[in-house]
C-alpha cells in the first residue's frame, strides 16, 4: 500500500510518500527538508499517525537535496519517540553531503544509516522478547 502524500514538490519544497513494507513504514522524502517543510515530515512521523500502529520507520532520503538543523531535529525527535516505544528509526540511501553533515554532528552514532531494511527486526511484547530473527545490535 502506497500513500501519496505529496509526490511532486516545487523546487524549494519537499515531497513525501509513505508505504508499508511488512513491519516497516517507509517514508520517502524528496527536495528540501528545512524550516518551512519540516512540520509536514514531523506530522507524518508522529507515532499515532503511523499505519497499523507500526513502530519501525525507515526514512528513504535518496531524493533529499537539502536538510537543515530543523529537519535534523525532526528526525531526532522521531527517533526518541520510536525508541521509547521499542521501535526503530533508520535512514536509507542518505546522500553523501547529508551523510557527512550527520557525521559532523556525531549523529551517525545515533541514527542507523543503511542502504536497505534490516532483514530481521526484534519485536518486544510485554516483558518478554519475541524475536522474528537473530538479535540485531541497537545501533544497527
Amino acid at each position: 500500500m502506497i500513500t501519496l502524500l505529496d509526490d511532486t514538490p516545487p523546487a524549494d519544497a519537499m515531497g513525501l510518500r509513505q508505504r508499508v513494507d511488512g513491519r516497516w513504514v517507509i517514508v520517502t522524502v524528496t527536495g528540501d527538508l528545512d524550516l518551512s517543510t519540516a512540520p509536514r515530515l514531523e506530522a507524518v512521523l508522529d507515532v499515532p499517525e503511523l499505519p497499523g500502529g507500526r513502530r519501525h520507520v525507515a526514512v528513504d532520503a535518496a531524493g533529499l537535496e537539502f536538510c537543515d538543523s530543523t529537519g535534523v531535529n525532526v528526525l531526532i525527535r522521531a527517533w526518541k519517540r520510536l525508541k521509547a516505544l521499542q521501535g526503530q528509526l533508520i535512514l536509507l540511501h542518505v546522500p553523501e553531503p547529508i551523510r557527512e553533515r550527520i557525521g559532523w554532528m556525531g549523529l551517525d552514532k545515533v541514527f542507523s544509516l543503511r542502504d536497505s531494511l534490516p532483514e530481521h527486526t526484534i519485536k518486544i511484547r510485554g516483558p518478554e522478547w519475541e524475536r522474528t530473527g537473530p538479535s540485531i545490535p541497537e545501533d544497527a
